[in-house]
């Protein structure tokens, strides 16, 4: 993000304007989405070792240079899972159809901060695709297994959740 936390904003859509902005939680943190955010941890588990979606943030995005999740901020009457769906549509382009979009994920981790959460979603997917980084979020992604993931420049608030998503110590 190139303009600062507290002058960011953007707004979606047309018809009534949804406004995404930071918001600062009880805790003090800054976070993006009014609404609270979501985000989706796609598992390859086809193999006996399983291999996670990361995507590295582009320098200018917010904690640009980490690598995270695909996700972003909740619109008004979003789930969870379609927000996360969404929002890693926008990042990494349209999504294989083997993707599930209705069952329900094999692993759901909620960080709470009050009055704002984060909430990812593991969703076991079968096999790998190759993702087209559809906007200007992404500079990157990769697949990694779940011990290679604690070796990289996580987002810190993934790195806290890693194991708790993972099952990695």
């Amino acid at each position: 993000m190139t303009t600062p936390p507290a002058e960011a904003a953007s707004v979606r859509g047309g018809g009534p304007s949804v406004i995404e902005r930071f918001v600062l939680c009880s805790r003090g943190c800054q976070h993006w989405g009014a609404l609270g955010a979501a985000g989706v941890l796609l598992r390859a588990a086809a193999d006996p070792d399983p291999r996670y979606l990361l995507v590295l943030r582009h320098p200018r995005s917010h904690q640009g240079g980490t690598w995270a999740l695909p996700g972003g901020a909740l619109l008004p009457g979003e789930s969870a899972l379609a927000g996360a769906l969404r929002e890693a549509e926008e990042e990494l382009g349209p999504l294989p159809a083997h993707i599930p979009r209705a069952h329900p994920p094999a692993r759901a981790y909620v960080d709470d901060h009050g009055q704002w959460s984060y909430t990812t979603l593991v969703l076991d997917i079968g096999t790998m695709f190759e993702p087209s980084a559809a906007n200007w979020e992404t500079a990157d992604w990769t697949w990694v297994s779940a011990r290679h993931a604690l070796t990289m420049p996580l987002l810190p608030a993934l790195r806290a959740a890693w194991p708790a998503l993972t099952d990695a110590v």
